[in-house]
């Protein structure tokens, strides 16, 4: 399996230019290879920066360039696909450009194009170098127009150049890499919902005895006086870093959110998980709970006003002249 991890094969193949270059080679007595010295093949152990790109993912600050660094890494495939497509286009279009600029004579004697035909389309490798610039874009104007000018027929083949591999290949490569990125969120999002739901459902069963432990005549809700006397160490260490409580009574009135005077199981649990786990708002909570209280009136209102109306319906029905 460890042959199967990217990182264990960069890290196993840094080791192995490590060895040769400081230990094989001197014992060689050769310091080079192929004309290239091994100090300096031993730069490339600064790629194992990336391992400290990765490790700054779970400061929350550094997500985004881990995010970054793991797309890149992530997009090999990607590009290596770009690679050959791009290459045997650029082949393609350079054989045709041998024939139909290389090979013209109008074009050698041109006194404005010669030099071009000369230096850019001389050759089947100087035609597909040339071809390159019009993928990165690099003062592709200075190649084609004096050509176009010179043979307006030509645009038919620069035309395809310019919107393939200028427009159409580069917006794709983004789009591909675009949702390589959303997938990777995508997955980081839903391992960070399994890991608060192990959270939720390794805390659930403390906060629970926490909330019978408070509950003393075991009504299911706790009521104010039975958390007045309760030491503030009951609670998990976490929960009183993140609010800035001063006794139980204090942590009762947070939760208390509708003023009942009573905390249900649920209102218990429920508003520590969202302290301790969600890292949500105290002021969230309430207003959502506010929200839901508001609703649940407004519900009851609705209700209360039908039947009114319906009493009133019938009275004026049953009080009406020649109604038996």
């Amino acid at each position: 399996q460890l042959f199967k991890s990217p990182w264990f094969l960069l890290d196993f193949s840094l080791v192995c230019v490590g060895i040769i270059a400081l230990v094989v080679a001197p014992i060689l007595g050769q310091g080079r290879l192929g004309g290239i010295e091994f100090e300096k093949v031993l730069v490339v152990r600064g790629l194992r920066l990336l391992r400290l790109a990765r490790a700054l993912r779970m400061v929350g600050h550094f997500k985004v360039i881990w995010r970054l660094v793991y797309g890149i890494l992530t997009a090999g495939h990607t590009m290596l696909s770009v690679t050959c497509l791009v290459a045997l286009w650029l082949f393609i279009f350079g054989c045709v450009a041998v024939e139909i600029i290389t090979k013209d004579m109008d074009l050698r004697s041109n006194p404005e194009t010669q030099s071009i035909v000369q230096h850019a389309f001389g050759t089947l490798p100087r035609s597909i170098l040339t071809l390159l610039q019009f993928v990165t874009m690099d003062s592709i104007a200075d190649v084609y127009f004096p050509l176009i000018m010179a043979k307006p027929w030509l645009l038919i083949y620069f035309m395809p150049i310019l919107l393939f591999f200028s427009v159409a290949l580069m917006n794709l490569v983004t789009a591909v890499l675009v949702e390589h990125a959303l997938e990777y969120a995508a997955h980081e999002a839903e391992a960070e919902r399994l890991k608060t739901k192990s959270k939720i459902k390794a805390a659930l069963p403390a906060l629970l005895e926490i909330f019978h432990r408070l509950d003393t005549d075991e009504s299911g809700c706790i009521t104010r006086e039975e958390i007045a006397h309760v030491p503030l160490d009951m609670l998990p260490p976490k929960l009183l870093e993140t609010v800035s409580v001063d006794s139980m009574t204090d942590l009762f009135e947070l939760l208390d959110v509708d003023g009942g005077g009573t905390l249900t199981q649920n209102e218990f649990v429920e508003g520590l998980l969202n302290l301790v786990l969600l890292d949500v708002p105290i002021w969230t909570i309430q207003t959502l709970k506010l929200l839901r209280l508001i609703r649940g009136i407004t519900l009851q209102i609705g209700d209360d006003v039908k039947h009114l109306k319906h009493g009133a319906l019938g009275n004026a029905l049953g009080n009406a002249p020649g109604w038996a």
